[in-house]
């Protein structure tokens, strides 16, 4: 026994780090194995729909030079004069609803996010640009609490990784994105995994149309993905509640 032990245990030492390695490390080839029960399928393309001109997903850390979007520097507290105001005289008009600023915060308790989110557009390479250690909003798409589709995307292994834990959200559980002090509770729906690494063109239009406008009040949340590997790119609908 000792002498086939010595004859033949090394093999077995490489051959159970090589099963333990394939199950720690994600397969670079794809996330087969994690695909979610709840899948989604692509949205349908409008007839109208100009897809060369619509923005690309966002691009992975692992494969281009890193393009973010800046945060924003703090202002300084400037003195506001006090200016005199007319007294307004009665009127039978509605009143008007006041203006909101765009979507600041995102909070989502499954995962213990709660993050800043800054406005971001598209690179010139087609491609959406994201944040740095904050969530960006596509200044393309709808704003919080509107008819439309909120496009989100954050990092999920640079810059913050704030969408590091995107990946653990359940169908059922809460999103909520905040305009100033004014929150809007979006409630997940679905979630599905596209590849983007060595896709073809017309495929990364194919999954760039999750970031398209849509009929409905929704919010579509992006990030690479597997983790540290971001040949994919993982993606969650969630539907705005009244």
């Amino acid at each position: 026994m000792s002498h086939w032990l010595r004859q033949y245990g090394g093999y077995l030492l490489i051959a159970a780090g090589w099963m333990l390695f394939s199950v720690i490390i994600p397969s670079a080839a794809g996330p087969a194995d994690a695909i979610p029960r709840d899948r989604i399928t692509a949205p349908a393309l409008g007839a109208a729909a100009n897809v060369s001109a619509a923005p690309l997903l966002i691009s992975s850390p692992r494969t281009a030079s890193l393009s973010v979007a800046p945060a924003q520097p703090p202002q300084p507290p400037y003195p506001v004069p006090e200016i005199a105001t007319a007294v307004p005289l009665p009127t039978d008009e509605a009143p008007v609803a006041p203006v909101l600023p765009p979507a600041g915060r995102i909070i989502i308790p499954r995962i213990g996010l709660d993050t800043r989110i800054i406005d971001v557009g598209v690179l010139p390479n087609g491609e959406m640009e994201t944040a740095a250690y904050a969530a960006g909003r596509l200044n393309l798409s709808a704003d919080a609490g509107e008819m439309g589709n909120v496009v989100i995307a954050g990092h999920n292994d640079v810059l913050g990784e704030v969408f590091r834990r995107l990946p653990e959200l359940q169908t059922g559980d809460d999103v909520m994105l905040y305009r100033g002090d004014m929150p809007f509770r979006y409630r997940v729906e679905g979630r599905t995994i596209v590849r983007e690494q060595g896709a073809t063109e017309a495929q990364r239009r194919e999954n760039a149309r999750w970031m398209d406008p849509t009929d409905e009040a929704v919010t579509t949340l992006i990030s690479c993905y597997p983790y540290r590997v971001d040949t994919h790119r993982y993606i969650v609908r969630a539907r705005l509640l009244d």
